[in-house]
């Protein structure tokens, strides 16, 4: 994917940086896809800065730095943190600083704001004290750091190297830091799942044995309390001046006690800032017992929220999980993590697209990893293998019919288990591609799930049995599953089981599990996938973020001919990815009375079928929230029905595109192509 640049870091009113190609009157233009030479890291880097306190007012952390995270460090209202692309963010774990539950991590309170807007050529990195796998490498890596009671901890590097022996090397480590949390003030549908603190109308309510009140009820209060995030502690900080907690002021009145770590409000259109183009690795520190924090944990975050192209790896806990709200994320990638690779509860309601994930990372011979000829294993144990690829649940037996339900609409999803493997172990009876749970209302399409051990839709207690206003009730639909374990469903449940495979039609060019450069997760071809699939713009509901959010495109799986991690990701940077992909279309722009026209040359090598490179068009009027308008491929007829535009450039391998769909008058205007 991405962002070739050609002008300095810059920043429009909400700190987003901009990016182009061309410049025209009031147009910019932006290509995604990222050629075999043009993602090398910059390596100029200058000082080590520790980070230890709190931040309570705007800050930027600079690409020209590299910040060490010591303990839990909270952005606290109305605080805004800016980090510039290129900035490498390494955190510690509990052990090394000597802070008991205390890991680095990044929290992002109610009221706060993230501006975290990276590119494909200089992605954010989060990570542990000494992963190399970073720009500037090893000359990175912090000497020591201050742990607790101000003594100096010296830091040994382990070894990352590819080619390490069992227990030391890229694929082991897990545990090394804490995570990313972003919290916000949507409403929240409560459940049991491990709740240790609520407040609701003012009152709380504390304790393992929680008693709801009487006044949860669908008719008085619903979704606007607050709750206590997973991995968090209660704790509180007093702030400089009164904060409106729910985003409203109407349950909880503003206040300079500011409780640390909770979440909820009354506001779906939250925004807790711009998170895009950020690598998440080896984190997953417990707090306390069984309290882990995941790689990316986003708990009540409203739609205002821009959150794209995020990966997670070798993640202790789950890759990502929302609890509760509203925010739309799309190219999300969670790699061999240690528990679910996406996780959704308290009642979600947003909407995904693009989501790859790869379960397990077992101890077994690699192929070209310098290990295939010496017989030395190399990954993590069987104590750190990966569960679920999904798991959504939402209000427990008590709650039924409390909203917001976690009703949530994903497409395009590749997940890979590691089902036959040559050396892998059997994981646990409960591993399944997509796990369903109670009080669920969420569909689930154009999938693609190969190798995976055990079910492939579970519903393990029955949906939520009141009326569901959007139509469905854990549906999964149009999605291709191959040496898979069975494929069932629950009572109230909708699964397309036809689209079983035979065991000699795999849809993924590579796994990759064993092999270096082998995992290649894009379709084998389109003929199988893209034919039969299904418009999915047609039969979803009416509901906030569906028109300006989904790419209408109709193949199955998370990428067709473009590998969007390509050239920025973990996976890349160890060398599990092939070394070749779609080539970075470069953009122009044009302007003829209220038609812009969108030029750029297409890729013609990269296919793996008869078809030719689909790209997705995707306009915005400010640069920070991007609309797909249509797809195109070279020669392409229009379909306005499934927003497919004409290519109008007669020459072979050149696209050009006219949008008369928008007035052009000299506003502002961007747009970026993203190869499928």
């Amino acid at each position: 994917m991405f962002l070739l640049l050609n002008k300095p870091f810059e920043e429009t009113d909400d700190e987003l940086s901009i990016y182009s190609f061309m410049k025209l009157p009031n147009l910019k233009a932006f290509g995604l896809a990222c050629a075999a030479l043009g993602c090398a890291f910059s390596t100029a880097r200058a000082d080590i800065i520790e980070i230890s306190d709190n931040i309570a007012s705007d800050t930027r952390w600079t690409r020209d730095n590299v910040y060490v995270i010591t303990k839990i460090i909270y952005v606290l209202p109305p605080a805004k943190l800016t980090v510039e692309p290129g900035t490498v963010i390494r955190a510690a774990s509990s052990d090394t600083t000597g802070l008991l539950n205390n890991p680095g991590s990044l929290v992002v309170t109610r009221g706060a704001k993230i501006i975290g807007n990276g590119t494909v050529d200089d992605p954010i990195i989060f990570t542990s004290l000494d992963d190399p796998y970073v720009p500037g490498g090893g000359n990175t890596i912090p000497v020591s750091v201050v742990g607790n009671g101000g003594s100096t901890v010296v830091i040994s590097p382990k070894d990352y190297s590819t080619s390490g022996v069992t227990g030391a090397n890229a694929f082991t480590y897990s545990k090394e830091c804490g995570g990313l949390v972003i919290l916000g003030r949507t409403p929240l549908g409560y459940d049991r799942d491990d709740a240790n603190y609520l407040q609701w109308n003012g009152t709380e309510f504390s304790g393992d044995n929680i008693a709801y009140p009487t006044n949860f009820t669908i008719a008085t209060g619903n979704g606007t309390g607050f709750a206590l995030i997973e991995g968090l502690t209660s704790t509180t900080t007093t702030l400089a001046t009164p904060f409106d907690a729910d985003g409203a002021g109407t349950v909880f009145a503003p206040d300079i006690t500011f409780p640390l770590g909770f979440f909820g409000g009354v506001d779906e259109n939250d925004n807790s800032g711009v998170i895009r183009f950020w690598s998440h690795r080896y984190g997953g520190f417990n707090i306390a017992n069984n309290n882990e924090i995941n790689g990316v944990t986003l708990g009540g975050v409203g739609r205002g929220t821009v959150f794209e192209f995020q990966e997670v790896v070798q993640n202790a806990d789950d890759g990502f999980e929302w609890f509760g709200g509203y925010v739309n994320c799309r190219y999300l990638a969670s790699v061999v993590n240690g528990d679910d690779c996406f996780d959704g509860d308290f009642g979600y309601s947003g909407n995904l697209q693009h989501l790859f994930a790869i379960n397990d990372n077992e101890i077994y011979l690699r192929s070209g990893f310098g290990n295939g000829t010496d017989g030395t294993a190399v990954g993590r144990n069987s104590a750190a293998q990966s569960d679920k690829m999904v798991e959504w649940d939402g209000s427990e037996e008590n709650l039924r019919g409390v909203t917001p339900q976690t009703n949530s609409f994903s497409f395009n999803f590749t997940f890979i288990g590691n089902k036959s493997f040559n050396g892998a172990t059997s994981p646990a009876a409960s591993d399944s591609s997509l796990n369903l749970l109670q009080g669920t209302t969420a569909q689930w399409s154009n999938g693609v799930a190969e190798d995976i051990f055990g079910p492939v839709v579970l519903i393990s207690q029955s949906v939520t049995a009141t009326a569901d206003p959007d139509g469905t009730k854990g549906d999964v639909f149009n999605t291709l599953y191959f040496n898979v374990g069975t494929v069932v469903s629950g009572a109230d449940a909708e699964n397309d089981t036809s689209t079983v495979l035979p065991a000699t039609i795999a849809q993924l060019r590579g796994k990759g599990h064993a092999t270096k450069n082998g995992l290649d997760p894009r379709l084998v071809n389109d003929a199988d996938v893209g034919s039969i699939a299904r418009d999915f713009t047609l039969p979803l509901p009416s509901r906030v973020g569906v028109t300006d959010f989904f790419s209408p495109v109709r193949y199955r799986g998370a990428m067709r001919d473009n590998n969007w991690l390509f050239g920025w990701g973990w996976t890349h940077a160890v060398e599990l990815m092939p070394t070749t992909n779609v080539d970075r279309p470069r953009v122009s722009l044009a302007v003829a009375g209220e038609t812009v026209s969108v030029s750029f040359a297409a890729d013609m090598d990269e296919t793996a079928g008869a078809d030719k490179v689909l790209y997705v068009i995707e306009r915005s009027i400010d640069g920070r929230v991007w609309a797909p308008i249509g797809t195109v491929q070279d020669d392409s007829a229009a379909d306005v029905p499934n927003k497919v535009f004409a290519d109008s450039n007669a020459t072979a391998g050149q696209i050009t595109v006219a949008d008369s769909g928008y007035a052009y008058t000299g506003s502002p205007v961007h747009y970026r192509v993203i190869p499928q």
